[in-house]
């Protein structure tokens, strides 16, 4: 019996099903006939005086999850037995997978089914997470074990995947089953390598990582350290150098941060000595000494921070794009200290190198943009403006540019050009940031949005038009997954909208609308605003909104663009969840709230993470008298860093506040968050409203 478990497990890992004969299914009931069958049922004493058959096997499959839901595991084991049994029915198998968590199945009997099932790709983490259950509550450790193993492939939190193999381990010694014992300790050793004993170089860097990965700072740093100080390549050496700097970051260290980044310069600068005419030595020694940089100018040290870019400069070492950097980087730190012209020079020297990455190429045409916005060279703004769209096909960069372009001809008294510009970024990019900020400009009322119409025609995959008839949620949105590669056209993209939300994956639609071309987004983003931006969590999300006196729109924005509604997601920052909560922020939380917290695992936890991340908004808007650029700046960064920039850059004027915030990454947060809880508030309103020039100047609600 283990040599049949083992096959059938390791088969189900690998392939859709075993091999069988190709059966003829039928398609489930029309939708119109769906819905009076739901109705029928609901009612519990209507019938529909004739059904066919597949609205037969419909009407079996509801009143099967009727029973479940109502805990008559008896009625829906005898149910969903038999839906396990009906050849005509696509998702027959996913009967079984409800069969095995409702019957109370012998333990021969699922000895039996576990050595001759087999169930399709979508099935398998419920068929193996099912099964392990019932092996534990049987008391069938081996096949526990073996359950356990399988549902690895499955899990997105590391520490999930921990815990199994820790259970299957513990019951491999208890049977002294050494084959079994070693396959899963070098399972445990590939899911997380601080589990391996023999520590060597060609594991070191893993291991320290993993140590990393479990917050164990202090064991993950030795590591580093030896490598650093070993006999390791350069490349492994600068490798480990940043991501032992780096531990600090993560800790909220940022005065050692600093200081390691200033260590890991004066290394690569003894490299350098040794092997002055090494190109690799040569670019790890720049990369380098713009790290320090960037890192002394995030602690407000903006002279110190050209001094280091003096050097490189001095010393010309690096490539086009590593001198470009530096150029810019200066040019920036001139422009922090107000020092425009001088900024100017630096960033047209920036632009005369070959740069390579289209990215640093934005930023340095949109600097020279800014710089000439600053000193009210209007003419020029215009100018670039239309010679670096021409070039660009990036349209999130040609709407800044364009509308920056139309605040330079209102300000030259052009207003009736200006507004031709606006309207047209408008039109262009109506669900935009810059498009809403249009909307300002033009004094535009903002629409409510429709509620999206779904399409309910059948795909012609049976088993997927089964599962989202039957509305099993979970089901079908794992068989969308592995399909959604397949929409390739954009009448088949278009219809996998309707497919993402009947099946609530929220990440599709998201991710699906940036394979459409520019001009079609506007369109679709309204016809498919509830896709695209949808509303999960409404029931929590509304109770913690009154609870802590935030708009749920806000809280809708946040959560949108930390985690794409994805419970279990993590940050290179170690930022985690839905909301991306910091351990350490979520730890002062909770004592201040009364949060249930215990560790960083806490926040995988939606409800948990969802609570902290509105109470950090309630005291974010608190701070910052509900403005909502310092509070949304602050919720990325640090309220600290924030009030910093305010004594340094704030003019009075919030827009140009937003662009002058030197952290590209919260520039830019607050710009989509901004995005977002319009949208969010169109979808909510019922009626249309207005956004003066000062919303960002008021509180905000």
């Amino acid at each position: 019996m283990k040599k049949i478990l083992t096959l059938c497990l390791l088969n189900l890992i690998l392939v859709s099903s075993c091999a069988t004969k190709q059966v003829k299914f039928i398609a489930p009931p029309r939708p119109e006939r769906l819905i009076a069958l739901k109705k029928s049922l609901a009612s519990k004493g209507e019938t529909m005086a004739i059904l066919d058959e597949s609205e037969d096997l419909a009407k079996a499959y509801l009143e099967a999850l009727d029973a479940e839901k109502e805990g008559n595991l008896k009625l829906a084991c005898n149910l969903f037995g038999d839906l396990a049994e009906k050849k005509p029915l696509a998702i027959k198998d996913a009967a079984l997978v409800h069969s095995l968590q409702d019957c109370d199945y012998s333990n021969s009997d699922l000895k039996e089914i576990w050595g001759e099932v087999s169930v399709s790709n979508y099935l398998k983490e419920a068929y193996f997470e099912t099964s392990k259950d019932l092996a534990a509550k049987k008391n069938l450790e081996e096949y526990e074990a073996e359950f356990a193993y399988a549902l690895i492939p499955f899990k997105k939190i590391q520490g999930d995947k921990v815990k199994l193999m820790k259970r299957a381990i513990l019951i491999a010694e208890k049977n002294n089953d050494a084959e079994k014992l070693k396959l899963y300790t070098e399972k445990l050793k590939e899911i997380s390598p601080l589990y391996n004993t023999d520590i060597n170089d060609k594991n070191k860097y893993a291991i320290a990582k993993d140590f990393e990965s479990d917050r164990k700072f202090s064991k993950a740093r030795e590591l580093y350290k030896q490598i650093i100080e070993g006999n390791f390549t350069l490349e492994e050496k600068v490798k480990a150098f940043n991501s032992y700097r780096t531990t600090y970051k993560i800790e909220r260290d940022l005065k050692t941060f600093l200081t390691k980044t200033y260590e890991m310069e004066k290394f690569l600068k003894n490299e350098l000595e040794n092997s002055p005419k090494d190109r690799k030595t040569q670019e790890a020694w720049v990369e380098s000494k713009i790290a320090l940089a960037r890192a002394i100018w995030t602690n407000h040290q903006n002279k110190e921070a050209r001094v280091v870019l003096e050097e490189i400069l001095g010393k010309k070492l690096g490539t086009q794009n590593q001198l470009a950097t530096t150029q810019y980087l200066y040019g920036s730190l001139y422009l922090e200290n107000k020092e425009s012209n001088e900024a100017l020079k630096r960033l047209e020297k920036a632009h005369t190198y070959k740069i390579t990455d289209p990215a640093l190429q934005e930023n340095i045409e949109w600097a020279i943009i800014w710089n000439h916005y600053i000193l009210k060279n209007d003419l020029q703004v215009v100018t670039f403006a239309d010679s670096f769209t021409k070039k660009s096909s990036n349209p999130l960069f040609n709407a800044k540019l364009n509308f920056w372009k139309g605040k330079s001809l209102l300000r030259s008294k052009k207003t009736e050009d200006a507004m031709t510009a606006f309207s047209a970024l408008q039109t262009a990019d109506s669900f935009g940031y810059y498009g809403i900020l249009a909307s300002i400009e033009l004094k535009m009322p903002l629409q409510p949005v429709k509620a999206t119409v779904l399409s309910t025609d059948p795909t012609g995959m049976l088993a997927l038009d089964w599962l989202i008839a039957m509305e099993e949620k979970p089901f079908s949105q794992k068989y969308l997954k592995e399909i959604d590669s397949q929409f390739k056209t954009p009448e088949e993209r278009e219809r996998a909208m309707s497919l993402y939300a009947q099946t609530e994956w929220y990440q599709g639609g998201m991710r699906q609308i940036y394979n459409f071309k520019m001009s079609a987004r506007n369109g679709l983003t309204e016809k498919y605003s509830n896709v695209i931006f949808p509303t999960p969590y409404l029931q929590t999300i509304e109770y913690l909104a009154s609870k802590y006196s935030v708009p749920k729109e806000l809280i809708y924005a946040i959560t949108r663009q930390e985690s794409a509604f994805v419970a279990s997601e993590r940050s290179w920052a170690d930022a985690f969840g839905l909301m991306q909560m910091i351990p350490e922020k979520a730890h002062e939380l909770s004592k201040k709230y009364n949060i249930p917290y215990h560790d960083f695992n806490n926040l995988y936890n939606p409800e948990v993470n969802i609570e902290l991340g509105t109470a950090l908004l309630r005291d974010l808007r608190e701070r910052f008298h509900g403005k909502f650029v310092q509070s949304v700046a602050a919720y990325n960064a640090s309220d600290e860093v924030i009030r910093v920039w305010e004594k340094e850059r704030f003019n009075g004027n919030y827009l140009e506040f937003i662009e002058m915030i030197p952290y590209e990454e919260t520039r830019n947060y607050i710009k989509l968050v901004f995005r977002n809880y319009v949208t969010y508030k169109r979808i909510m309103s019922k009626e249309e409203f207005m956004l003066d020039k000062d919303f960002f100047a008021k509180p905000f609600n």
